[in-house]
């Protein structure tokens, strides 16, 4: 029995010292990443759904249409609940403008405010407005491989190339087989764990791997989670000019 136990040790210290590092080896962190984009982007999209916010002392949903156009242009449009229905936001490159039928005017968000909890949300304005690819963004090496849901993933390091990104660092845990992120950390320039996303569901939409379920937690609030459910997704779809000028800001 011990004479057992001695080579079943000896097993798993050359599973570790080998087997696990040359794995590791064949793994190209930035190219994975890559990869996850092909998933995720495309040229234009088209998404209804809805966010389903709890505060931890209620829950309520929003329902909304959204279009987006490379990385500079988006258009939303919210369809319930009443207080929040007609209230439109419109992403033009760096600029964020918001119209809100209460008030009958639109506003510029910008600065700080891009980085306030948008509708009391675990999202930011920022956060909403983010459509861009993470391998032209953040520069991707190999942390270790950890499970997750069942799934063996490569954890990725990401860090910013551009000092002014908000998220300086990230973590993402993806499954190198499918090619598909199923958790993401984001994190401040002071290191400061901020956001923590859970991407759910996946199904095969054209030739893509998408989550129709993304629950997101803003790790500065306690007892708090946003689900944001993707009822519709369509990917390079013809998008009206005039969804992206400010003229759709009305009434």
């Amino acid at each position: 029995m011990p004479a057992m136990k001695n080579k079943i040790a000896s097993a798993l210290i050359y599973l570790f010292l080998f087997v696990v590092p040359a794995f590791a080896e064949e793994i190209n962190a930035q190219k994975l990443l890559e990869q996850v984009d092909d998933n995720l982007w495309a040229n234009t999209k088209f998404i209804s759904g809805r966010l389903i916010i709890d505060n931890g002392r209620k829950v309520r949903t929003l329902t909304q249409d959204s279009w987006m156009e490379g990385v500079d242009r988006s258009y939303s449009h919210y369809k319930s609940p009443a207080r929040e229905k007609g209230t439109k936001m419109l992403k033009i490159g760096g600029q964020l403008w918001m119209y809100t039928p209460r008030t009958d005017r639109k506003i510029l968000i910008a600065g700080h405010l891009l980085r306030q909890s948008m509708m009391g949300s675990d999202l930011s304005y920022e956060d909403m407005m983010e459509d861009h690819k993470l391998s032209h963004s953040y520069s991707a090496t190999l942390e270790a491989f950890e499970e997750f849901g069942g799934i063996n993933c490569a954890v990725l390091h990401l860090v910013a190339r551009d000092k002014e990104t908000t998220y300086q660092t990230r973590k993402a845990w993806i499954d190198p087989d499918k090619h598909i992120v199923l958790k993401e950390e984001r994190f401040a320039k002071s290191g400061k764990l901020l956001k923590r996303i859970e991407f759910r569901d996946y199904g095969k939409i054209d030739h893509r791997l998408f989550p129709r379920t993304m629950v997101f937690r803003d790790m500065l609030k306690e007892g708090t989670q946003t689900t944001y459910k993707f009822d519709v997704i369509e990917f390079d779809v013809e998008i009206p000019e005039k969804y992206f000028s400010q003229s759709i800001l009305k009434r």
